[in-house]
């Protein structure tokens, strides 16, 4: 088998050769995969900036629609209230003229039932006045 025989000027050939793939290696991959990384951290943390003032927003707006909701509640119950008494104030009104009619038509019978009653007493009297006369001429008669 032959000897494996190392020179100095093949480690400098191999050294040389090295150096050269290293450096092309380095030109040529590693120097725009760190760009791309340094570009791609930019963007996180610029997009984690964003991220938290998105949040930040988010929970303003969040705030802003719970006030503006207790505020919508709190008009919607004094509406509710106006309309309620108003309500109540056009129902007062109805009963009473309600009361009013139903008063005037109780009137009204009142009247009818005395102008009834005195025409029954008068049919009566009437008839009771005959009666005694028919009475009295048979009373005569006998």
């Amino acid at each position: 088998m032959s000897e494996l025989v190392i020179t100095w000027q093949g480690l400098l050939f191999e050294a040389a050769a090295f150096l050269i793939f290293t450096y092309l290696l380095n030109l040529f991959l590693f120097k725009p995969i760190r760009k791309i990384l340094k570009e791609r951290e930019s963007i996180l943390s610029s997009h984690k900036g964003n991220k938290e003032n998105f949040e930040d927003l988010t929970k303003k707006l969040y705030e802003s629609a719970g006030q503006e909701k207790n505020k919508l509640k709190i008009e919607v119950n004094s509406i509710r209230e106006s309309y309620k008494k108003e309500g109540l104030a056009e129902a007062h009104i109805i009963i009473a003229e309600v009361r009013k009619k139903a008063a005037e038509n109780l009137d009204e019978a009142v009247k009818n039932f005395d102008k009834e009653k005195k025409d029954l007493i008068k049919d009566y009297m009437l008839k009771s006045e005959e009666i005694a006369d028919l009475i009295c001429k048979k009373i005569i008669s006998i």
